[in-house]
This record gives C-alpha cells, structure tokens and sequence, in this order.
C-alpha cells in the first residue's frame, strides 16, 4: 500500500487537481460573499463550495487509471514477479485509493473551515441549525461521510471495468459515462418506485444517500427507505462488486 500511496502523491497530476479544487472552493466562497441571496452562505457552506461533484471526478479518474496504467505500461507483471500475490496487489490499491480519497474529503472540509472563518467570522456560524436537529456542520459532515459511502459504492464498480480494459483512457470513459447514466436512471427510478416498492432494491437507488442525507424527509417518503437501509445496501453492494473484480482480476490474463 504504501508504494500504491507514494505513487499517487508524487503524481504531479494530484497536486494540479489540489490546486484546481482549492480554487474552486475559494471562488464559490466569493461568489457567496458577494451574491448572498444566489449563492446561499450556509447552503454552500454545506456543500463543501462544490467540491464534492469536483471529488468524484477526481476519484472516478484515480481508479480507473491505477489498475489499467499497470497492463498498460507493462509493469504488472514486473509487481507479480515479487513476492506478491495478485490478491495483495489489488487490496493495496483498494486500501491506497480509500485513503486518497479521504484525502479530499478531509482537504476540502478543512479550506471549507477555513474559507467560512476568514469571510463569514460574523456572518455564520457553524452550529447555526439546518432543521432535524443538526447543525449546518454536522449535517454537512453527513452528507459528506454518506457522500464517501456512495462514492465507494461507484468505485467498486469502477475497479471492476477497470480490470476489463487495458487503457486507462477507455476506463475513465466509461467511468465517467457511466456516473451520468446512473444519474439519468435514478431520475427514472424514483418513478418505478412509487409503483413497485422492490425496485428500490437495486445499487443505483443507493447512490441517492447523499440526497437522503440532504433532504431525508423527503427522500425517505419518495423511496420507502430509511437512512440505515440506504447505508447498509451500499455496504453489500460494494463487496459484491469489490468481490467480483477480486475474480475477475486474479483470472485476468497479463
């Protein structure tokens, strides 16, 4: 893991996209400064000043790459000539992509922290309520711990289309693509739903638990599910999909 982990700080790539997000909090934070009544100081300040849609993008392109890039470049079969097995190959790149991803999740929370106190010292306070006895604070740590959850829950599926291509540009693609498509369905879903209850039972209804984090009132009534439900289906569907690319990649061919 820790080679999987130097790999990915010493990527200059990282530190551009740190760059770039640190550059989109600091604008949304401005644009909320200045146009209070559009951009909604507490709102934003739940929503990371957007880092989190800039985060799955980030995370979608990480994953995909850090498998495909190793049969592209021909160096898996230099890793497997070691003493490791494809097993511990592919959790250390599970366990150094989780940790890059809190990575963000706690980056960004801290400019968040940080970009309220220098321009909202007076103006905001983060125990200031957001309804179903939360703070704008805690609820927008829910809704990023939940967001993590269902991030994961795309990335397992990311690591398995990972191990079927052997270019990284294809992976990301498809990755990405994907992510739109699953959005588009669950617009769909919510309608099946309402008319056959054991729809809801599908992985794509369980990337909706940042929403239901978000608006739980209302996500609750318009899926018949509860937020723990909601937790646990991300939690079998990711070993589920973890599970599959584990055999899809020790059968793999390099």
């Amino acid at each position: 893991m820790r080679q999987e982990s130097f790999k990915l700080t010493r990527k200059v790539s990282t530190w551009i996209s740190t760059g770039f997000l640190v550059g989109v909090e600091i604008l949304f934070a401005f644009l909320s400064r200045i146009y209070p009544q559009t951009f909604v100081p507490a709102n934003m300040f739940e929503s990371l000043y957007f880092s989190r849609p800039i985060i799955i993008f980030y995370m979608i392109a990480a994953t995909a790459t850090i498998i495909t890039m190793e049969f592209q470049y021909g160096t898996m079969k230099q890793v497997l000539y070691r003493r490791y097995s494809r097993g511990q190959i592919l959790v250390s790149k599970w366990l150094a992509v989780f940790f890059y991803t809190l990575y963000w999740y706690v980056m960004s929370t801290g400019i968040a922290l940080l970009l309220k106190a220098m321009l909202f010292h007076h103006t905001l306070s983060i125990h200031q309520g957001a309804g179903d006895g939360m703070s704008i604070f805690t609820r927008g740590l829910a809704i990023s711990a939940a967001s993590l959850v269902s991030l994961w829950l795309l990335l397992s599926v990311v690591f398995l289309l990972a191990n079927l291509f052997r270019n990284s540009a294809a992976a990301v693609s498809v990755g990405i693509i994907g992510y739109f498509a699953a959005y588009i369905v669950t617009q769909l879903l919510t309608i099946l739903i309402q008319k056959w209850d054991w729809a809801k039972w599908n992985p794509v209804t369980m990337t909706l638990y940042p929403s239901m984090m978000a608006r739980p009132g209302y996500y609750q009534s318009l899926l018949n599910m509860q937020g723990w439900q909601m937790l646990l289906g991300n939690f079998i569907y990711i070993a589920i999909f973890l599970g599959i690319g584990y055999y899809v990649f020790n059968k793999r061919n390099v």
